[in-house]
């Protein structure tokens, strides 16, 4: 009893009181004003679904992911790359928007979901996750912010959005030159009033938890006094458009019948691909923002997490979801980390959703689209790139991985960045530090097949220097099957002597050795056992 009222102490002290409910709250309300906007375009424009499968993948998956998660910093939710990825799978399959599509897309949510719970119970393929080096991970965050302010130029320039899945760089100037040239100065002008309003509330301490709210808010007032002054027409700015017919659930099935098999067959690479790059997101962020925060989260409850909404959210008309960098990156700035958060926040836009579809109506698109460049701009931190600039291999793992978010996308990030990561320390550890000391040729490192080549020329060029050549691996980290037949080849010559890494005596004398003080304690030797 005393043990359960102790347990139930700790509960209660850890719910947020007083004016601590307050911060969560307003934290939550500009969660969900940031994420509405996101869902609709990326189910929209990039999966060719309708809104509604954004939105509850905004508040069944962002609340699913709160209850199975209990890292205080994840934030999951409807997603840019996966939604584009959706789009870029079912196109050959069938016409966006209809019903067979929709089908389609539930379906490869579903099997995105089932090969994520595999990853979650074969250990080792979850492990694998955890192999993103911190130079890939911030390559990436780097790279999706500047990808967030090329997103939003057009919409901020009030310029139909470009429907392409890829963006590359060349896409992004020529939205630019075209905002210079046949840019709506309304929308313009509603996009910067949005971003100054943000910055300059940003700088009063009190309110800086406000400032997206405050700068939505001076963006729509803008919005409707020229809509009052010219006329909607006039203006030609998009707002984000009725949402009543929203309701609190849509019930749905995937589409598994006998004349949808052979499609839904061709489509399960499609779904390999969106398992990975949603777990691959999921880590990645976790990790990173983790440590912003100064905690620890376990990667296989975010997999987890990941698998059992993604195996739900099909039968809720949804969109698949992961965690979200710019959302996550919101939650750290505005120094609020809780579960409690999350929740709040999808359960507040399941209420502006439902109470307040007319008001939120009326949102013009270019101040969300300023509020999305200004995250963005946010992510791009150079006090975390600095560190990876003091080494040649780091940079090159962050710009390759920085880059390939631009020309490729994410899972191409992280392919690239992971390989030359790989790769750079592959050739570390096949370049082992020899040093030849009189007669003492001193290995530092590694001794297995890759290293060998590098460590028998300097053998060789030393056996042909000296007769009685001592080869001291007493700093070596590991020794693979091939290196033990090396030495044991070398030992066979007799042309070498061998150094004890605990005596520092020729192995050759048979004696664990002694020392100044009397017999040498004996220990067991962890290595693995050879001929030698």
């Amino acid at each position: 009893m005393k043990a359960l009222a102790l347990a139930l102490r700790s509960h209660f002290l850890q719910l947020p009181r007083g004016a601590q409910i307050g911060g969560h709250l307003v934290v939550g309300l500009t969660l969900a004003l940031v994420t509405l906007p996101q869902a609709v375009a990326f189910s929209v424009t990039l999966a060719g679904v309708p809104p509604h499968f954004g939105i509850y993948a905004a508040i069944w998956g962002v609340l699913f992911c709160a209850l199975l998660n209990p890292s205080p910093v994840f934030h999951g939710g409807p997603n840019t790359a996966m939604s584009a990825a959706i789009g870029v799978i079912l196109l050959p399959i069938a016409p966006p928007f209809g019903a067979e599509y929709m089908g389609y897309a539930l379906t490869l949510g579903l099997m995105a979901g089932l090969i994520q719970l595999l990853f979650y119970l074969v250990r080792p393929l979850g492990r694998m996750l955890d192999l993103i080096s911190e130079p890939v991970i911030n390559g990436m965050i780097c790279g999706i912010g500047l990808f967030l302010i090329f997103k939003s130029l057009t919409t901020f320039g009030g310029l139909p959005v470009n429907t392409e899945v890829e963006w590359p760089l060349w896409i992004a100037w020529h939205s630019f030159l075209a905002i210079l040239e046949i840019g709506n100065l309304h929308a313009i002008e509603i996009g910067l009033i949005t971003l100054a309003t943000c910055v300059i509330v940003q700088q009063i301490g009190r309110l800086r938890n406000w400032a997206i709210l405050f700068g939505i808010t001076a963006g729509t007032l803008y919005s409707e006094y020229l809509s009052a002054r010219l006329g909607l027409h006039g203006t030609l700015v998009e707002q984000i458009g009725n949402l009543s017919s929203i309701g609190l659930v849509k019930p749905s099935v995937p589409l598994f019948n006998q004349e949808a098999m052979p499609d839904v067959i061709a489509i399960v690479p499609g779904a390999v691909t969106l398992a990975l790059l949603g777990l691959f997101q999921t880590v990645a962020a976790l990790r990173r923002m983790s440590r912003k925060a100064g905690g620890f989260a376990d990667s296989r409850k975010a997999i987890f997490s990941d698998a059992v909404s993604n195996c739900l959210l099909p039968f809720l008309s949804s969109l698949p979801t992961c965690a979200s960098f710019n959302r996550m990156w919101l939650v750290h700035r505005l120094g609020i980390h809780s579960r409690i958060t999350i929740a709040a926040s999808a359960l507040l836009l399941l209420l502006l959703v439902l109470f307040f579809a007319p008001l939120l109506a009326i949102i013009p698109m270019p101040a969300m689209a300023a509020i999305i460049m200004l995250l963005g701009a946010n992510m791009i931190k150079w006090e975390d790139i600095k560190p990876h600039l003091k080494s040649r291999r780091e940079s090159m793992v962050f710009m390759a991985a920085f880059l390939s978010v631009l020309f490729l996308d994410l899972f191409g990030a992280v392919v690239v960045g992971s390989l030359l990561a790989i790769a750079y320390a592959k050739w570390e550890q096949a370049h082992p530090s020899i040093s030849l000391q009189g007669n003492v040729l001193k290995i530092r490192g590694n001794i297995y097949y890759g290293s060998l080549p590098v460590i028998e020329a300097t053998y060789h060029g030393a056996i042909a220097r000296t007769d009685n050549l001592v080869i001291d691996f007493s700093d070596c980290y590991y020794i693979d099957p091939e290196g033990l037949r090396w030495l044991a080849a070398a030992k066979a010559a007799h042309k070498v002597a061998f150094v004890d890494r605990r005596s520092g005596l020729d192995r050759r004398a048979g004696g664990r050795g002694t020392e100044r003080g009397g017999p040498q304690r004996s220990m067991p030797d962890r290595r693995q056992r050879s001929e030698f």
